[in-house]
């Protein structure tokens, strides 16, 4: 150490300068003073994560409603199929844009994510429950269309009897008015089903109650606005084409926007990425039990990322408190470099409760838990 005499002066000899931890010092200078000219793959850039998974929804439920459109097309008026039975062709249309948004919201958590060994058993899950849902709430949807039409073309009816209604125009008008709720009605049961199917694939009751709300939004909205997309009398045909193109893709839209918003409102515990193969991904906690890993079967897929276990750790809720737990338990003296551990802040556990801004490190992918409930301890926050 250092020579400080009684004079108050600080002497440093030779071998003081010799001590290896001069040496390391002046090599964290050096580094200090260097630029960073690399920055690790996977970093989390700027911006938002929950925006992102929103757009990436509303992108999936647009494409699911193009899709309905052009099936709905070759099926009811290429191939003329139940042409001559509305029911059929009322519940068979629901059906169609149930199947078709609801694989397309679903499919985008699993494109958003890049886990395509997903694909398979959430296929397995929607297409099911939308081939359900779709079939038995279009005949509700049919049951509210064709009640809320024949009472509007009944009373339009009684007025031009008793002379309030005279011309084309204003017999027209007044159908067009109140079909846009009784449209906005019955599409609402579109939206449930297709939000019901995109729910499912989760397995989880809290996004299917999530995604239901979404969609019946996003089907009512859409519905409510299908009959203003119109070109006119001169362009008849054109003008059906255009707005039931516009009116389908525009419900997959909206099912996928509002069940993406209703879902980042309603969430109170999620998992930030920021550091590994998917940095700047959000996943929100649905369940009671979470379980993280490299396999497809886990909730959480840990891509590109070789030395993460199939499943490596399990996230427990119970009441206000969650616990994670590692499916390998670290070695006696307290290394933390040993293959499949979980580290906690940094140090490596078997089980450990953590909370808002806890940072779990899985191999080289580290993770932030969040939750809504607790005020956020952010390093370096002023108050």
């Amino acid at each position: 150490m250092p020579d400080e005499s009684n004079d108050g002066k600080i002497r440093i000899t030779s071998d003081d300068l010799a001590e290896q931890s001069v040496d390391d010092r002046l090599a964290e200078m050096d580094r200090a003073r260097q630029v960073s000219l690399v920055r690790d793959v996977g970093t989390p850039t700027k911006g938002g994560s929950a925006g992102r998974a929103i757009l990436t929804l509303t992108i999936g439920g647009a494409v699911g409603g193009a899709l309905a459109f052009v099936l709905q097309r070759l099926l009811f008026n290429s191939l003329g199929l139940f042409e001559d039975n509305t029911t059929a062709t009322n519940v068979g249309f629901t059906f169609v844009l149930a199947l078709m948004i609801g694989i397309g919201v679903s499919m985008a958590d699993v494109i958003g994510n890049r886990t395509w060994g997903k694909i398979g058993s959430v296929a397995a899950i929607a297409i099911p429950t939308a081939i359900g849902a779709g079939l038995v709430l279009g005949f509700v949807a049919h049951l509210v269309y064709t009640t809320g039409t024949e009472w509007i073309y009944d009373s339009a009816f009684e007025l031009v009897f008793d002379g309030e209604l005279v011309t084309d125009q204003q017999i027209e008008d007044y159908v067009l008015l109140r079909l846009h709720p009784v449209r906005g009605l019955a599409w609402l049961f579109v939206g449930v089903a297709a939000g019901i199917s995109a729910g499912a694939a989760s397995r989880s009751w809290k996004r299917v109650g999530l995604a239901t709300l979404g969609g019946a939004v996003g089907g009512f909205l859409g519905g409510f606005l299908f009959d203003f997309f119109n070109l006119g009398e001169d362009a008849a045909e054109a003008s059906e084409l255009l707005a039931q193109f516009v009116g389908i893709v525009l419900v997959g839209l909206l099912i996928g926007l509002a069940t993406g918003l209703v879902e980042q409102a309603g969430k109170s515990r999620w998992i930030e990425i920021i550091r590994g193969g998917l940095a700047g991904k959000q996943f929100i906690l649905y369940k009671s039990t979470i379980s993280l890993g490299s396999s497809p079967s886990a909730d959480i897929t840990l891509i590109k990322d070789p030395k993460i276990p199939p499943i490596a750790a399990q996230i427990t809720a119970q009441g206000e408190q969650c616990r994670i737990s590692a499916a390998v338990l670290p070695p006696e003296g307290g290394a933390s470099d040993a293959a499949g551990l979980v580290l906690v802040n940094g140090q490596p556990v078997g089980q450990a409760d953590i909370s808002d801004m806890d940072v779990v490190t899985i191999a080289g992918t580290e993770l932030r838990f969040r939750e809504k409930a607790q005020k956020s301890k952010i390093p370096g926050a002023l108050k």
